[in-house]
């Protein structure tokens, strides 16, 4: 069952809509003390969402900071675990990829 969640699915459980129900009953947990729900964990995997919905429809992605946006994504990782976002941040191609760039 839960594989088949939509990564939508999850985006929106961090939303404001889902504090009470969600996140402060249970979701928290799942960070550590003092995490900002809006500015920590919701805008970084609306980020993630958004950047993950412009590579799988082929979208251009010559606007996007994606230094700044990819820091976004290791730090929620390290949020969640501290060596997954070390490893996540370890084993990353993008910056090499941003150096490559046209």
């Amino acid at each position: 069952m839960i594989a088949e969640l939509t990564f939508g699915f999850w985006r929106f459980l961090s939303s404001s809509a889902h504090e009470k129900t969600v996140w402060v009953p249970f979701l928290h947990r799942a960070y550590p003390p003092g995490t900002d729900r809006k500015r920590d964990v919701d805008s970084n995997v609306a980020t993630l969402n958004r950047l993950r919905n412009r590579v799988a429809h082929h979208e251009p992605l010559i606007g996007e900071n994606l230094p700044r946006e990819t820091a976004k994504v290791s730090a929620l990782a390290g949020l969640l675990d501290r060596e997954l976002g070390a490893y996540v941040a370890a084993t990353s191609e993008v910056a090499g990829l941003l150096v490559k760039r046209p």
